[in-house]
């Protein structure tokens, strides 16, 4: 006959069997109430499968995407030598995956292979040249320029790299530019009379180019006009020639200044007039027979520059925007 202990034992351990069985059985039930909820939940939600978008064009994406009710977001671009410009790479969340309407799918787009076919330039005209190398991730290298009878002017004649070369993203292409068929010499034009500025401007305009620039003074003559020339009126000249100009100027205490303060240096400022596009500012300074240029840069509208000039000498300092001159200058 068992003990009273044996039987208290076996008592407790039945117990304890059946509040463990029915824990076990509220967990389960429990589970199978949440799962069930869940997918009615899911059921009743609206929910679309996303589409297969890697190698698509990223417009076609757009459009797909938006007619099921999901948003795109461009997580970032990058080269890629198998997926084309402007087509999808990889997608989040992958396709086939189910989820409710309104949410992202992110994609990341190609800006195609990182290696490219150098395009073929000859014959466009420079600004056309500048958009192509900019669309095809590549940039504008030196320029330099000859007559051509073959080419108008500002068209381009020759380009390295060679078309068709295989080259990397960001390399920058040297272009040679037709200044037109030569032309004809021509009598040299008469520029007495004129001031410094006009008669460059007039020299420029049948392309020659600006020499010596000597300054004296002669009385009853105005003040800031040429006297002189060389080569002389009706001489045969070319496009390219170099005329050298003798222009009035007044010099009083220029000479006693001079002796005093042959090594003194001036203050040069100019400030490009406020706008909304940067331009090309080139201040040259012609000295005896030198042509120095002292700046050559894309300014920012309303930006200062300043030079420190030295007077010995005579200086003049010409100022041109965007190949024009604008100002001229003795010091």
């Amino acid at each position: 006959m068992p003990s009273p202990f044996a039987s208290f034992v076996k008592h407790l351990t039945r117990k304890a069997l059946r509040i463990s069985l029915l824990i076990v059985v509220f967990i389960a039930m429990a589970g199978i109430g949440a799962y069930m909820a869940m997918t009615l939940i899911i059921k009743g939600e609206d929910v679309v499968i996303v589409p297969e978008l890697v190698g698509k064009d990223v417009l076609y994406g757009l459009q797909i995407l938006s007619d099921l009710g999901l948003n795109t977001r461009v997580k970032g671009t990058a080269f890629n030598d198998r997926v084309p410009k402007n087509h999808v790479i990889d997608q989040d969340p992958d396709a086939g995956a189910a989820i409710k309407r309104g949410r992202d799918v992110k994609i990341r787009v190609s800006r195609g292979p990182e290696t490219i076919f150098m395009p073929n330039l000859a014959g466009l005209s420079l600004q056309q040249c500048r958009i192509l190398l900019r669309e095809n991730g590549l940039c504008q290298g030196r320029l330099a320029g000859m007559v051509s009878p073959r080419f108008d002017s500002g068209q381009v004649m020759a380009q390295y790299p060679l078309p068709g070369a295989t080259v990397s993203r960001s390399t920058c292409t040297d272009l040679l530019i037709s200044r037109g068929p030569p032309s004809s010499a021509f009598p040299m034009l008469d520029l007495s009379g004129l001031t410094l500025a006009s008669a460059i401007r007039r020299l420029e305009k049948v392309q020659l180019n600006v020499g010596r620039i000597r300054v004296v003074h002669r009385l009853g003559a105005p003040l800031g006009t040429i006297l002189d020339q060389v080569p002389p009126v009706g001489y045969r000249v070319t496009p390219g020639n170099g005329v050298d100009l003798t222009v009035n100027r007044s010099n009083a205490g220029r000479d006693a200044a001079d002796d005093q303060n042959t090594d003194q240096t001036e203050l040069f400022r100019f400030s490009l007039e406020h706008g909304f596009l940067k331009k090309r500012v080139q201040i040259r300074m012609n000295l005896a027979q030198l042509s120095l240029t002292l700046f050559d840069d894309f300014m920012a509208p309303g930006q200062e520059i300043w030079l420190l000039i030295p007077k010995s000498g005579n200086p003049t300092i010409l100022v041109y925007v965007d190949g024009q001159l604008i100002e001229t200058r003795f010091l």
